[in-house]
């Protein structure tokens, strides 16, 4: 499926959710400027931290050393990327959200500069190295109260996670980028979620396997609107239209 011009989308809730969150700002808000002055000290760090790995590039639970300079470039979303879920969130006003994957922690700003002041945000890191320098990022903006990191596997925190709230609201999956753990993620984040419920699936072209558990998630009958922006998939569960699903350019 090729991507759909915006001038000729004819969903109002799909058009309306470009113009507010994907189309890109004409300025930058301060609080961008700020999380971006944060990453690009990390970016010129030359510091080694050692990442235990429990994703899907073959290591196993085994360590990884770079530099903190390193895993900025390589693995740090985007700005772009950031700041439109930054605007979802924004949009949403969710009470509840989970974070899979904290990493160096901008996205995580993203999402924390984002919320209501009663707002929680769960956000799960498999390397305490990178959970470390995280929470000292989020020191250095006024957003951490909202903001709690747990470190471990996905796989066993989750749950525990789950088990003590109702409602998930928000889900930003951007960790095990296989094809059965993305699945089992969403399956269990499935049971907590709501008309209002919006999922985000980081990488979804990464691999076979990662574009396979979209396309399945895609076709799933809870699942009623997505929005694929190649660089990630958007989940909604509302039923105020048909089924229908979306690929948009991110210019």
């Amino acid at each position: 499926m090729s991507a759909t011009r915006i001038d000729v989308l004819h969903s109002p809730f799909v058009f309306d959710l470009y113009n507010t969150c994907i189309a890109k700002e004409k300025n930058q808000k301060p609080i961008y400027i700020a999380i971006e002055r944060i990453r690009k000290k990390a970016r010129n760090s030359t510091q080694y931290i050692t990442q235990l790995d429990f994703g899907a590039n073959g290591n196993n639970g085994k360590t990884v050393k770079k530099t903190i300079g390193y895993f900025t470039q390589k693995h740090a979303k985007p700005k772009r990327i950031a700041q439109i879920i930054h605007r979802i969130i924004d949009k949403l006003k969710p009470n509840f959200s989970i974070e899979f994957g904290t990493s160096l922690g901008f996205t995580t700003l993203y999402i924390a500069s984002a919320l209501t002041d009663k707002a929680e945000l769960i956000s799960i890191e498999g390397a305490p190295e990178l959970a470390s320098i995280a929470r000292n990022h989020l020191k250095e903006i006024p957003y951490s109260a909202k903001v709690k990191i747990l470190e471990g596997n996905f796989d066993t925190i989750l749950p525990d996670v789950l088990s003590k709230t109702e409602i998930v609201d928000f889900a930003f999956i951007d960790g095990n980028h296989t094809y059965e753990a993305t699945l089992n993620y969403f399956n269990q984040l499935l049971n907590k979620a709501t008309l209002q419920t919006v999922l985000i699936f980081d990488d979804i072209y990464w691999s076979d396997g990662m574009t396979n558990a979209w396309e399945e998630i895609k076709q799933h009958p809870r699942v009623n609107v997505t929005v694929d922006l190649f660089y990630i998939g958007i989940v909604f569960f509302r039923t105020e239209q048909a089924k229908q699903h979306f690929k948009l350019r991110v210019l």
